[in-house]
C-alpha cells in the first residue's frame, strides 16, 4: 500500500472537527491579545443590542402618541386639552414627554416653548445615543489590537530563529507565531468591520428619528398655540 493511500486512510479515519472546535482552535492560538479582541466583540454586540432596543420607533414615537398629538384641533373643538395631557403623562415615551411639555401651557409665548422643547429634545437624543459611542470605540480599538497581536507574533517568530537543536530555526515555533499574527489580524478586522456598519446604521437611524420628532413637535406647538392661546387671551 502506497504512502499516499495511507495518508488518505488516516484522514478518513480522523473525525472532522465541529464548528465549535474550529472556532476554539482559532481563538486559542491567537495569544493573549485574542482575549482582548473577544472582549471587544462582546462589547460591540452588547452596544448594538442596546442601541437597537433604544432606537425602536414604537419606543420613541408610538403611533398612538403621534395620532393624539395631531388631534389637537379636535380637542380644541371640545375646548378641553386635559385628556390629551393626561394621556401623554401616562405614556412614558420620548415623544409623549416632549409633547406634554409643549402643551403644558407653562410658557408665555410660542417662541419660548420652542426653545424649551428644543433643549429637552437634545437631552432625550443624547440619552438615546447610549451604546453608539462604544461601537465607535470598537471600530478603532479592534484593528489596533489586531495589529498588536500581529506585532507580537512577528517578534516571537524572529525570536525563534536560531533556537533549533543545530542552530537552525525552530519551524514549529515560527509556524505557531505566524498563526498568532494572522489570526489576530483577522479577528481584529472581523470585529471592526461589522462595528463600522452598525455604527453608521444606528447614527443614521438616530438622525432620521430626530428629524421626525422635530417635525411632529413643530406641528404640535403650532396647533396648540393656534387653537388654545387665543382662547386664553379672550378669557
Amino acid at each position: 500500500m502506497s504512502l499516499f493511500t495511507n495518508l488518505l486512510l488516516a484522514v478518513a479515519d480522523k473525525p472532522a472537527p465541529t464548528g465549535f472546535q474550529l472556532v476554539y482552535d482559532f481563538l486559542a492560538t491567537g495569544g493573549f491579545v485574542m482575549a482582548f479582541i473577544v472582549l471587544c466583540s462582546i462589547a460591540a454586540i452588547t452596544a448594538s443590542i442596546l442601541a437597537w432596543l433604544q432606537l425602536r420607533e414604537q419606543v420613541i414615537m408610538p403611533k398612538g402618541v403621534v395620532s393624539q398629538l395631531r388631534s389637537i384641533p379636535s380637542y380644541a373643538v371640545k375646548g378641553d386639552i386635559r385628556p390629551l395631557q393626561d394621556f401623554l403623562e401616562h405614556d412614558g415615551s420620548m415623544l409623549s414627554r416632549l409633547g406634554a411639555m409643549a402643551i403644558s401651557g407653562a410658557f408665555t409665548s410660542k417662541q419660548e416653548c420652542h426653545a424649551a422643547c428644543e433643549i429637552k429634545a437634545r437631552e432625550e437624543i443624547h440619552r438615546l445615543e447610549t451604546g453608539i459611542p462604544l461601537l465607535e470605540v470598537m471600530v478603532t480599538v479592534a484593528p489596533l489590537l489586531g495589529l498588536l497581536g500581529t506585532t507580537s507574533g512577528l517578534v516571537g517568530m524572529f525570536s525563534a530563529f536560531g533556537t533549533g537543536g543545530d542552530g537552525s530555526p525552530d519551524t514549529a515555533v515560527i509556524a505557531h507565531e505566524i498563526g498568532v499574527a494572522l489570526r489576530c489580524t483577522i479577528a481584529g478586522l472581523f470585529v471592526a468591520v461589522p462595528s463600522v456598519l452598525l455604527h453608521t446604521y444606528f447614527v443614521r437611524r438616530l438622525d432620521a428619528l430626530a428629524v421626525r420628532v422635530e417635525s411632529i413637535m413643530q406641528e404640535t406647538i403650532q396647533h396648540f398655540y393656534q387653537h388654545f392661546e387665543v382662547q386664553r387671551s379672550q378669557a
